[in-house]
């Protein structure tokens, strides 16, 4: 049912500081890294070229393909690169699924490369605004931004329920603020109103081919974040995100832009950092404390994404299970992951200590931003070919008119390959190479599980196990054979319980599962005991809560169950021998069980209590 107006409204306002909190502070440092390079003419035509190219970046990219296409594809309500390519694979054949996942597991690879270089030079292009309050400044940005950032993920493990509050009022002022800093500039210089004409654009590439393809790869920083329209469309919903693109963020960042060029055309000089320098002087040190506000908006924006994405990726088996901390009561979506954001921090820091300037950082954004779209484009591509039924001239149109200019930017990202392009791609290459391995690595250890258990009937039938009092609750893969767990216990100890619970954890391609279609139950009582076996099969989407111990008390109260007291839950964990069967590469092994061994153990991935819960190792040649 849709919404209300006002509610609508609100949704909008709380959008614009998650979901437009990245590309909303894009004017801090896109336009000082399309006019810092010298090759890029300084006359009025060339600058009305470049304006008329970010405006229509914008239209093109993030109107054209998020606002209006991508964000009626949604995946039980949610978006993402993730949630797309988990729609794909649910609804392609066979061999296009593979290509569905293979772009997933890339896409989540290149937003990690995003999500390190987002909060360095949001913040870095926030202080930097200092030197135009005094030069002597200069010596405090590499500090004073590694101090921000040090203080930003420092306070994630305490959620962001309380402060996410505030992010929409706050990112409405920065927007607001965009416009008035651009409208006085326009209405001294109108004539840079003919930028918001397309052939300004092709005007500046035609005359300037050289300087046109530097230009675009800085280009493409005004459309960062946009991939987070998409993303966040489950919190907010299509139409308040589209609310507060068309009446706020979209006009407020043209009127900046422009305001950008016709400041640059009064005044040359100020290439070196024209959004600061757009306000008068006594509105320097506000627009530095507002556009620092807006800078840790951005970076927690990212941050919460790449919790979120990473949640998504383990529950889809693409990585291992990561130790999370719920930090809400009531929003299930607000989780801090302590290794995650441990690491964001040190890739966050090493990338200002390297680079020193937003400028230098801009070098490594634009690579990571282009891939990301251009895999979400395909997988969109696909996707409506072959669920939607578009026709081939309505995808080929799509492809012209949005994957080429996606291609161009990023063919014009690839000249900054060796300035420090290459980094988003490295992290990108070692995530997804590891969630290649992952994924490899959890098959052949299934595999060689299923080797070890028992069939069912042939278990229930063997003699010579005492029964002892109480309820045993088993998580285990596969519901027709014998937990491994329950093999090993009644081996070691000759017994087994009156009651026996096997529950089988399934994550299904789609977000959200109802509590309604979350249980399947299957009783036995077929054995030479007097003991009650019972099936349980739970289905998660891949960003519900697993719960077993609640899942268990649901399944009583739908009654699906008797009541399940006080139970013992037995889990196994897998033990590695020195020397493997050779299945996987040494290398590929040695990487595989790191990341086994640190993942989360079962007790904290299934919320189980502690001090009810046995651990059985199993040993495993893979």
């Amino acid at each position: 049912m849709k919404l209300p107006v006002r509610g609508d409204a609100l949704l909008a306002l709380g959008a614009l500081g998650v979901v437009f909190g990245d590309i909303g502070t894009s004017p801090l440092y896109a336009m000082h890294a399309i006019l810092s390079h010298d090759i890029i003419p300084r006359t009025p035509e060339a600058i009305t070229g470049i304006i008329s190219l970010v405006f229509w970046a914008l239209i093109t990219i993030v109107t054209v393909k998020y606002i209006l296409f991508l964000l009626s594809v949604d995946n039980d309500g949610d978006g993402g690169i993730i949630a797309l390519s988990a729609l794909a694979v649910k609804s392609f054949g066979v061999r296009l699924a593979g290509l569905a996942t293979a772009a997933g597991i890339v896409g989540a690879g290149l937003f990690y490369g995003d999500g390190i270089i987002t909060p360095a030079i949001s913040v870095m292009s926030a202080t930097e605004g200092l030197t135009t309050i005094n030069p002597i400044f200069e010596k405090l940005i590499v500090p004073l931004s590694v101090l921000i950032v040090a203080a930003l993920f420092s306070v994630q493990r305490f959620g962001t329920g309380r402060v996410g509050a505030l992010f929409g009022p706050i990112m409405a002022v920065w927007f607001l603020t965009l416009a008035v800093l651009g409208l006085p500039h326009i209405a001294a210089h109108p004539a840079i109103l003919s930028a918001l004409l397309p052939h300004n654009g092709i005007l500046f590439i035609v005359h300037n081919p050289t300087a046109a393809l530097i230009a675009l790869g800085s280009i493409v920083l005004v459309v960062t974040g946009a991939e987070a329209l998409y993303a966040d469309m489950g919190h907010f919903g299509p139409d308040p995100i589209r609310l507060a693109w068309f009446a706020i963020a979209l006009p407020c960042l043209t009127l900046n832009y422009l305001g950008q060029g016709a400041l640059v055309i009064a005044r040359p000089e100020m290439v070196e950092n024209p959004f600061f320098a757009m306000g008068p002087e006594w509105s320097r040190l506000p627009l530095v404390i507002l556009a620092g506000f807006a800078a840790v908006i951005a970076s927690q924006a990212v941050i919460s994404g790449i919790f979120s994405m990473t949640r998504q990726a383990e529950r889809l088996g693409y990585m291992p299970h990561v130790y999370a901390v719920q930090t809400s009561a009531w929003a299930r979506g607000q989780i801090y992951l302590p290794t995650i954001n441990r690491l964001l921090f040190i890739g966050v820091v090493g990338l200002i200590l390297i680079f020193q300037s937003s400028n230098g950082l801009a070098n490594a954004y634009g690579l990571a931003v282009t891939s990301t779209l251009i895999l979400t484009s395909l997988l969109f591509m696909g996707y409506v070919r072959f669920v939607r039924g578009w026709r081939v001239w309505q995808v080929l149109l799509f492809a012209v008119c949005v994957v080429s200019i996606e291609l161009v930017f990023f063919g014009s990202g690839l000249l900054k390959l060796f300035a420090g392009g290459w980094i988003p791609l490295l992290v990108a290459s070692l995530t997804g190479g590891l969630m290649v391995i992952w994924i490899r690595g959890r098959r052949l250890l299934n595999a060689q599980y299923k080797t070890l258990v028992d069939s069912r009937d042939h278990f229930l039938r063997v003699p010579g196990l005492d029964i002892v009092s109480g309820t045993a609750v088993y998580p285990h893969l596969n519901h027709r054979t014998t937990p491994s767990a329950l093999l090993a216990t009644a081996r070691a100890y000759r017994a087994i319980h009156e009651r026996i619970i096997v529950v089988s954890v399934e994550t299904l391609p789609q977000p959200h599962v109802h509590v309604d279609d979350r249980f399947t139950v299957h009783t036995t009582f077929r054995s030479v005991y007097p003991i009650r076996f019972e099936d349980v099969s739970v289905r998660y989407g891949f960003k519900d809560e697993v719960d077993i111990p609640a899942a268990l008390a649901e399944a009583t109260v739908q009654g699906l169950l008797p009541p399940v007291e006080q139970p013992w839950y037995i889990t196994s964990e897998a033990h590695f021998p020195p020397h493997g069967s050779g299945a996987l590469p040494a290398w590929q092994r040695a990487a595989f069980i790191a990341m086994y061994r640190n993942s989360a153990r079962p007790t904290g991935r299934f919320k189980l209590p502690r001090e009810r819960n046995i651990v059985v190792g199993i040993s495993a040649m893979m």
